[in-house]
């Protein structure tokens, strides 16, 4: 998902408001931006890969759901080519 949005503060902050993410839900998306790996992520989160993962895929269907009715948010890209 860091390679399908250009995430800038703006991006990153009203997604966070406008999707109404959890604690778990704003660390992912932060460190993701951050450049942390996913193996990073679950080490220091005490989860699995496999359910970072799973989380990261939720976090997708929720940027797109919120996209749709946001002004800010920018359509997500289906490969970081077309950034």
């Amino acid at each position: 998902m860091t390679k399908q949005v250009l995430w800038t503060k703006v991006v990153l902050e009203t997604f966070i408001e406008e999707g109404n993410l959890n604690e778990r839900q704003q660390y992912l998306i932060r460190t993701r931006c951050a450049g942390y790996s996913i193996a990073r992520q679950a080490e220091e989160l005490h989860l699995s890969v496999d359910q970072i993962n799973k989380n990261i895929a939720e976090l997708k269907k929720i940027y797109d759901a919120t996209q749709v009715n946001s002004k800010i948010l920018p359509k997500r890209k289906n490969n970081s080519k077309e950034l």
